[in-house]
């Protein structure tokens, strides 16, 4: 049964030339309906110096990004451009929100003050604290120098004079003059929020805000494996273009590393070569492939796909 109220597109943000999802509740979305794992790329505010595991946001590939488009699941959106017009062209639900954050800021200046206030003052009764013991010590010495009737020895004079306490400067003689003691000014502090829903939704007279996808010219066999339901994540790492998973990456180990290319495209001997062995020591199939050009090309009527042709090379003479 069908959902009355069909999910929200996932909205991809574009910054400087990279494909961002932000909310998790998008990325498990992805992950379980679209086979879209990505990489994750923050940094974990528990964690910042910690490299091993990294948190939201996630960014897409190029050719992730496009095949969400085309299924109409997501929409990419150039920031650098859309938050600016959308907050110059701010309507009353707009307004109201910007209303909101101007709220949570007076509210967390307003609380800044009283903890520096509170901090003040109990800095101030320690203060007061520890001069009431200085001066009760010293009237407590003073009494009991009275008490002793046998007079001092040179020496004890010397000691006396030589390790008594000087007298505690003021703080007029410690600090710069220059510095008043005055009510400072309050600083200015500024609440940040963790995200800006009402500022995501694009309005109807904002939709050439959205942006395009550059994709590679490895996009259709992309396409092609996505759409037979594998997972694929970067393969920089094993000398390919994607790392193919029969499933989630978290249960399974990858059966390809695959490449693309032009189907008229020459293809060097020790490419092939070289792709066959590694693809063989790690356990993989070295897979190539691209659409199908010219007269070559068979499109079924009942077949939307794009027409494209895989082959799998595994070396066998190790």
């Amino acid at each position: 049964m069908t959902s009355s109220n069909p999910r929200p597109h996932v909205r991809i943000s574009k910054a400087a030339n990279r494909y961002l999802v932000f909310d998790i509740d998008d990325v498990m979305y992805l992950r379980r309906n679209h086979n879209i794992c990505s990489v994750f790329v923050g940094t974990m505010p528990q964690a910042p110096q910690q490299s091993a595991f990294m948190g939201l946001p996630i960014e897409l590939m190029a050719e992730e990004a496009q095949v969400l488009v085309e299924k109409k699941v997501a929409y990419v959106v150039d920031d650098s451009n859309y938050h600016p017009a959308r907050i110059a062209a701010a309507g009353p639900q707009d307004r109201q929100y910007l209303d909101v954050v101007k709220g949570i800021t007076s509210d967390a200046q307003r609380s800044m003050r009283e903890i520096t206030e509170a901090r003040k003052a109990m800095f101030a009764h320690k203060g007061a604290s520890k001069k009431k013991e200085r001066r009760d010590k010293k009237a407590s010495d003073a009494q009991s120098s009275e008490d002793v009737t046998v007079a001092p020895s040179v020496d004890a004079e010397a000691d006396t004079s030589l390790f008594d306490t000087a007298p505690e400067p003021s703080p007029a003689t410690t600090k710069n003059p220059s510095v008043t003691r005055g009510e400072a000014a309050p600083e200015a502090w500024l609440a940040t929020l963790t995200t800006s829903d009402a500022l995501l939704t694009p309005s109807p007279g904002q939709n050439e805000l959205l942006a395009s996808v550059d994709v590679p010219a490895s996009y259709p066999l992309y396409a092609h494996l996505q759409d037979k339901g594998y997972f694929m994540m970067p393969g920089l790492r094993f000398g390919c273009d994607y790392n193919v998973y029969p499933g989630d990456p978290l249960r399974f180990h990858s059966h390809f590393q695959a490449t693309g290319f032009q189907w008229n495209e020459d293809i060097k001997l020790l490419d092939l070569v070289t792709g066959g062995r590694l693809g063989t020591n790690v356990k993989k199939s070295f897979l190539i492939g691209g659409r199908v050009e010219g007269e070559e090309q068979q499109r079924d009527e009942t077949d939307k796909a794009l027409d494209v042709r895989a082959f799998s090379i595994e070396w066998a003479a190790m």
